[in-house]
């Protein structure tokens, strides 16, 4: 589900800066910011990069259940509950003049601030394994953007960090069914 999110996010920004700067290709890709023996990967050259570079488990108890319906047979699944994630995703500006940096930078902030949730009402091509993505900008004083740059091993870029909050995942295995309540006390009085 954490791949289905973020490409699908990386997909949406990609049409988006397609139609806005009439680039053809994809110039939103999802990938790593310098390869495991240092060098910056070519593929990353005049995009914007999405890379995750945290995951944090969603410990709040309201999103977790245990059983579904099963209207089919009238009876409860039981499944280990969902667990979710907020990404921290950084999205860069990977380009080889500065000034197209910020302008594809720019354009992607002003893509988020006027989507800052989606849906599969205002984005029907969503995987329906997505209930929603939720994006929110994290601040990121000098000193922590420093030490991310420095754990990352590349030079600093013009960049963003967003934190998608609720990914679900969920592998669906039943562990066991019950009977659903098919009447209430008050429905069986005449």
């Amino acid at each position: 589900m954490i791949d289905e999110a973020l490409n699908y996010v990386r997909t949406v920004l990609s049409r988006q800066l397609s139609h806005q700067f009439g680039v053809d290709g994809e110039p939103a890709i999802l990938n790593h910011l310098v390869e495991s023996g240092g060098s910056v990967p070519l593929s990353n050259q005049n995009k914007m990069v999405l890379t995750l570079i945290n995951l944090e488990h969603e410990t709040a108890k309201q999103f977790y259940g245990g059983t579904r319906p099963d209207y089919s047979t009238k009876t409860a699944q039981q499944v280990q509950p969902a667990i979710r994630f907020n990404l921290d995703i950084l999205i860069t500006a990977h380009f080889d003049v500065y000034s197209e940096a910020l302008k594809f930078l720019s354009a992607t902030i002003a893509f988020f601030q006027a989507h800052p949730t989606m849906t599969s009402q205002l984005f029907p091509d969503m995987p329906s394994s997505l209930d929603q993505l939720q994006f929110e900008i994290e601040n990121s004083p000098y000193e922590r953007t420093h030490n991310l740059w420095s754990a990352l091993g590349a030079k600093y870029q013009p960049s963003i960090i967003y934190k998608v909050r609720h990914v679900t995942v969920q592998a669906d295995q039943i562990s066991g069914e019950v009977a659903r309540i098919q009447q209430t006390a008050n429905e069986a009085k005449p």
